[in-house]
């Protein structure tokens, strides 16, 4: 009788094993691509450990600890740019946030594409992805499968509309004030493509109104990271929870009106994904869908805080828990799901916080000093009377040559002359670790053979080189120095380099029932977009740069056709 059991239980377990891992590598029904802005690898990381909830469970499959951006230029456009497309940005085009347009005579925005325009935000030059050079994973599968549904959501608008690509079916961001808007051809259009999240928006307008969130530890453990930091100019940040209220901009009026958390962003963003899955009935239909989601609330802190201190600290430990609770919403719907996670870029801590803790090349350069200062040199070493070079604001690393007139110069020898000499000057000065050409760039090959983790400064770049948008000069700073001003409770970090500080993020892959594994080689996040279009079973549209990683259990999924 004991040997008939034991038979019967044996047999139990293999079909278990075979049905479990059938599953694994059947197509899903919906794919759910979440992107955690400015998540580096060194943040995921050291919370690793303290995960109780969803990043638990995300970090129980398969994970590549060390996927790296290959491009220097690493912003937030760019960045889901590349997650969305598997490609670099010289080939999406999507080269930074923003760049001088030189038809324009000013700086433009990566999604101020002229064509589109939103539903409710009014822009000058519109709204929507039409500055996306390529085609993304949900324009592939809307291709191959008309009936398939592609939405994103995201706390931003480069977020949401590079992720949803040109076709989607809705792609919606978190205003910052009240709602979730989104594009279209039209602003009827656009209203009209916003009718899903309509019924969720006036909940949340009201929910602001009435009871707008107070910033308050969520893990009190996270209190023993606070600190008061000196500043340069005899400034002090106070790095506690509640956070200071941010003193006014120059010529604006003391407010004493609550800033909604970063943590609020990604709550939102995930109840406005639950809403979308419900009311589209996401998951249920005959063909896969896809849903991507932008978390932002992790980058508005780095950006403001930085990333060591309690601010980090306990927005983690929320977004462990908001993760948490959206799995079990997924986990709820009982279809075939896939889930995968990565970040746009890394970041650092702020340098004060850095040398406080025994980094003494951590540095912060002003911006606009460093401006002055190759000015200043490039003036004297052509021979010419007024200040050439022009950069984003705050932002000294992309560098325009302009005439006495602010517009682009059009003197072709002059312009070479002056930015061979801005490059030359810009190497020699300290926290500078290199400096470029748009010439160099352009004819910079770069060797396709190399891993992620070998490729040099200069191949970085190249990959962030796009003709008519790439600057022309281009600077890296030291993995350590940061060049942004000093605006307590507003700014104190920036993140757009070269480093493995500002490159190498997570990638993770999870499914119900997915058997863990750690997969410590490193991989590039190109590779995340076709290894999802092997999985669902469509081809990219041309030429793409990532590859697709197997992560299939019983077969190869990269050899599906």
């Amino acid at each position: 009788m004991k040997r008939r059991v034991m038979t019967w239980m044996m047999a139990g377990l293999a079909l278990l094993s075979i049905t479990g891992a059938a599953h694994a590598d059947a197509k899903p029904k919906l794919v759910i691509l979440i992107s955690i802005d400015q998540f580096s690898a060194d943040l995921f990381n050291a919370y690793r450990g303290q995960y109780r909830a969803g990043l638990k469970e995300l970090s129980s499959g398969i994970v590549y600890p060390s996927a790296y951006h290959e491009h220097g230029v690493t912003e937030t456009c760019a960045g889901h740019a590349v997650i969305a497309t598997g490609n670099h940005p010289n080939r999406t085009g999507i080269i930074a946030n923003e760049w001088f347009d030189g038809t324009l005579g000013k700086d433009r925005y990566c999604t101020d594409d002229a064509v589109h325009v939103a539903a409710t935000a009014k822009r000058v030059l519109g709204v929507g992805p039409g500055l996306l050079e390529v085609s993304t994973i949900g324009d592939w599968l809307k291709s191959a499968s008309p009936a398939s549904r592609v939405f994103s959501v995201a706390g931003k608008d480069r977020s949401a509309i590079m992720m949803g690509g040109h076709k989607p079916d809705g792609a919606f961001w978190f205003d910052g004030k009240q709602g979730f808007d989104t594009w279209g051809v039209t602003v009827d259009d656009a209203r009209t493509r916003l009718t899903p999240l309509a019924p969720f928006n006036a909940k949340l307008a009201s929910r602001i109104a009435q009871h707008a969130p107070i910033w308050t530890y969520f893990d009190k453990t996270c209190k023993t990271r606070e600190a008061q930091i000196p500043l340069a100019g005899g400034k002090t940040f106070n790095s506690h929870l509640p956070p200071d209220l941010p003193p006014p901009l120059p010529g604006q009026a003391a407010t004493t009106n609550p800033i909604l958390p970063p943590w609020f962003y990604d709550t939102v963003t995930l109840e406005a994904a639950v809403s979308l899955i419900a009311s589209e009935k996401l998951g249920h239909g005959q063909a896969t869908d896809i849903l991507a989601i932008g978390l932002s609330g992790t980058d508005m802190v780095g950006h403001v805080y930085g990333s060591q201190g309690p601010e980090m600290c306990d927005q983690i430990a929320r977004l462990d828990d908001e993760l948490g609770r959206f799995l079990k919403h997924i986990k709820a719907l009982g279809v075939p799901v896939l889930i995968a996670v990565t970040a746009d870029h890394g970041g650092s801590d702020i340098p004060e916080r850095l040398n406080m803790r025994g980094y003494p090349r951590a540095e912060r350069i002003e911006p606009l000093a460093l401006l002055a200062q190759l000015n200043a040199g490039v003036r004297a070493g052509v021979g010419i009377d007024w200040d050439p070079l022009r950069s984003a604001l705050f932002d000294p690393t992309r560098l325009t040559i302009v005439d006495r007139d602010g517009k682009v110069l059009g003197d072709a020898a002059l312009r070479h002359r002056i930015a061979d000499e801005t490059a030359a000057r810009a190497r020699t000065l300290p926290g500078v670790a290199g400096a470029w050409t748009a010439d160099v760039l352009q004819a910079h090959p770069v060797d396709p053979r190399l891993l992620p983790d070998q490729l040099s400064l200069g191949d970085r770049m190249a990959l962030s080189f796009y003709p008519a948008r790439t600057a022309d000069v281009s600077l890296l700073f030291d993995p350590m120095v940061t060049a942004a001003p000093l605006f307590p409770g507003r700014l104190l970090m920036g993140h757009s380099g070269a480093s493995d500080l500002n490159r190498r993020v997570p990638m993770l892959f999870w499914w119900p029932g997915v058997a863990s594994q750690e997969r410590a080689v490193p991989v590039a996040v190109t590779d995340l977009a076709p290894t999802l279009a092997a999985y669902i079973g469509v081809q990219p549209d041309g030429t793409i740069d990532g590859r697709c990683l197997n992560i299939g259990e019983t077969e190869d999924i990269c050899a599906r056709k």
